[in-house]
């Protein structure tokens, strides 16, 4: 490896949570409390972003808004999106005590970047109180990165590309032309694209195919594929220079870029 310095790397999704699974379950959750139904489908469109916009943007869908005016008598303004996300925040950081199982091939990659210099920085649409238990959890099976930076410690989440700088000022490595944004979601690619980085969107692993390992291990080769294909035409038209399944086989597109850069 002649050119990359540093990869950021999401983590529900991508390195931890096969199948994005706590945040899905808890924006459901906390619609369900004040009587809307959210689907599955409909929670996981914004994935990525930080947490209080993705309420926000879960309640700003037209279908979702006309739910809420049929059950409140009126459309949902800020009042109502500062009371959604003082539900979420709390049962958030609890349920994802429950979801930080490493996604295989995390630690594999880490070792990895190691012993090619390369720095593993990361950046989560969770806000710091929601992270320390998952990094202290993941620390003890051997996933230290470099860097850790949530999406309340800078201006803006995802997509903007804020998260991206302050990996690059904290690990002090830079030009982000030289640096690769791993994730699942459309708002991953929007954040490396935003920085300058190369991106690579995973497929099978997280919010696009939202199963778990053993639902996923469990479909037939035919429909995986299907649904790969799907998830990576996705993710390409939101910008991934390459995709591929998860995390487990990153390393030969990383080598791809590294080659591709001058």
């Amino acid at each position: 490896m002649k050119h990359i310095k540093a990869i950021i790397c999401d983590w529900a999704g991508t390195t931890v949570d096969f199948g994005c699974m706590a945040p899905v379950k808890v924006f459901v959750d906390v619609f369900a409390q004040q009587g809307i139904t959210v689907s599955l489908a409909e929670a996981r469109k914004p994935m990525g972003l930080a947490k209080k916009n993705h309420i926000e943007a879960l309640i700003r869908e037209p279908a979702i808004a006309a739910r809420w005016e049929a059950r409140f008598g009126k459309a949902p303004d800020e009042a109502d999106i500062d009371f959604l996300y003082s539900r979420l925040e709390p049962q958030l950081a609890e349920t994802v005590v429950h979801h930080n199982d490493l996604i295989p091939g995390t630690l594999e990659l880490l070792q990895w970047c190691r012993g090619n210099g390369i720095k593993f920085g990361s950046s989560t649409g969770y806000v710091a109180s929601m992270m320390k238990n998952i990094v202290d959890a993941v620390a003890a099976r051997g996933f230290t990165p470099d860097c850790i930076v949530s999406s309340d410690e800078v201006p803006a989440g995802r997509p903007a590309p804020f998260m991206v700088f302050e990996n690059m000022k904290r690990m002090n490595v830079y030009p982000a032309s030289k640096m690769v944004k791993l994730g699942d979601t459309v708002a991953d690619m929007g954040e490396g694209l935003n920085a300058g980085m190369w991106c690579v969107g995973f497929t099978l692993s997280g919010n696009e195919a939202g199963l778990s390992r053993d639902e996923l291990e469990r479909l037939p080769k035919a429909e995986r594929q299907t649904m790969a294909d799907r998830a990576a035409d996705k993710l390409r038209a939101a910008g991934a220079h390459y995709v591929c399944d998860g995390i487990w086989d990153v390393i030969p597109v990383l080598e791809q870029i590294d080659r591709q850069i001058q």
